[in-house]
């Protein structure tokens, strides 16, 4: 039994085609914080925080995926108006990916922007009492089955 090894969270890991615009799109467009960066066997890493997200960016030591392979890599950022993030980024020159729609697993609306690597950024806004962090939440959508009980 392996159940209760897990503590917590560590961190994400994507590797990046351009680690200086990545940086800054993370700090600059995302809020993200530099705490540190650094360079071994010219492999170059960073490591951002943004409240308790860690993510490390790295230029990769072996080919990068292909570019359709980084759609099905993403991450998920809670926004409080989906629509006001949007029209924020989009006056930073933000790709938007995907324009809202509602979620069907977790109820909501979602969208999805795009890193300077290609990777595919998901944002939610939730709409209360919903997401797997709230106890009461039940599925509003057939097909989804809320496995965890105890929350």
């Amino acid at each position: 039994m392996t159940q209760g090894i897990i503590t917590g969270y560590s961190h994400i890991n994507l590797p990046v085609n351009d680690m200086e615009k990545s940086v800054t799109f993370y700090t600059e467009t995302l809020g993200f914080s530099l705490l540190r960066k650094w360079s071994v066997n010219g492999r170059v890493s960073a490591y951002l925080c943004f409240h308790d997200i860690l993510l490390e960016l790295t230029t990769p030591s072996r080919p990068t995926p292909a570019e359709e392979d980084r759609t099905e890599t993403r991450m998920g950022f809670t926004v409080d108006d989906l629509d006001a993030a949007l029209d924020a980024f989009r006056k930073t020159g933000v790709t938007i990916a995907r324009e809202p729609w509602d979620a069907q697993t977790f109820w909501g609306r979602q969208a999805y922007i795009v890193d300077p690597s290609g990777y595919i950024l998901a944002l939610r806004e939730w709409r209360a009492p919903d997401g797997p962090r709230f106890a009461d939440w039940k599925p509003a959508h057939e097909g989804v089955v809320r496995l965890d009980t105890k929350a």
